[in-house]
């Protein structure tokens, strides 16, 4: 038990993945005693055990899923029928190890780092995708990927929980990350909880035109976030961070927008909702998230 828990430390200081599952009650016959655990690590290793059999396939699994979606399971077994025959109940905690949501950034442009560097201390792990390896230098703990949109299946696994954020040089790189994306969230049947892309608006009309010729992508699009972040009159690079690292936050825990009795947003406007002053209507009104990454 003592390996147990020094390979949870170990894990826990390092930011690595995983779940742990741990029983916490028998009743009359049980493959294993209450505290018994097993450890599901990121690259698939298993660590310890909870009883062996059908009952331990089953908390893998579980294990599995909470990994991905970062939710805790209460899961009970009979083991009087099919799935054992040692005739007694079991149950057992399955708890992910790290609480992050996987943010994978494409650009390594100011905006990009300053996202990755501002956000070291927030519940997400980063990913900094860009062809231009030296962009890539002094980002840890976040990692640093060079590639291009091609690339992007070999290294990408999507989860339920991953969040994307598109700030990559121009519209036209951001094209093709975006459709590289939508085909492997097609491919793998999973779409990410959260894409967004930084931009003014003609550059978000440009895309929107994009991909709206493709009736699977202009379904895909109308769940895209652009322009991205909280309307706080950011300009610099760490303001925009900021601004984006707060939608990201309230997207993953799930805080309800507050809306007024027509559904408009109260308080803080997200920037595709912010109100326009009159001198800056109905054109093309500066954008706060701007258009440079």
């Amino acid at each position: 038990m003592k390996e147990l828990y020094a390979l949870l430390a170990d894990m826990t200081a390092r930011g690595e993945g995983g779940a742990v599952a741990t029983v916490i009650r028998t009743d009359r016959s049980a493959p294993r005693h209450e505290g018994s655990k097993l450890i599901l690590r990121a690259d698939g290793t298993l660590v310890g055990s909870v009883g062996g059999g059908g009952l331990e396939a089953l908390v893998i699994t579980a294990a599995r899923e909470a990994m991905a979606d970062g939710r805790c399971r209460h899961l009970r077994f009979d083991l009087s029928g099919e799935l054992s025959a040692c005739g007694g109940e079991v149950e057992v905690f399955v708890e992910p190890l790290v609480d992050q949501s996987p943010c994978w950034i494409f650009g390594a442009g100011h905006v990009g780092r300053a996202v990755a560097r501002l956000g070291r201390d927030l519940p997400f792990s980063f990913t900094v995708v860009d062809d231009r390896a030296d962009l890539l230098a002094d980002l840890a703990p976040a990692r640093g990927l060079v590639a291009g949109p091609a690339d992007l299946a070999a290294h990408l696994r999507l989860t339920p929980r991953t969040l994307v954020l598109c700030v990559t040089r121009g519209h036209r790189l951001d094209t093709e990350f975006l459709e590289a994306l939508f085909a492997l969230e097609r491919d793998a049947g999973v779409e990410a909880a959260w894409v967004g892309v930084i931009g003014s608006r003609s550059k978000a009309a440009q895309l929107r035109r994009h991909f709206t010729v493709d009736v699977r992508d202009a379904e895909r699009w109308r769940r895209v976030v652009v322009p991205v972040g909280l309307a706080i009159g950011a300009e610099t690079p760490a303001e925009l961070a900021l601004s984006i690292l707060a939608e990201l936050l309230a997207t993953t825990r799930r805080v309800p927008w507050l809306n007024d009795a027509a559904g408009r947003p109260l308080g803080i406007y997200h920037q595709s909702r912010r109100p326009m002053a009159p001198a800056e209507a109905p054109d093309e009104p500066p954008d706060a998230a701007g258009t440079t990454p």
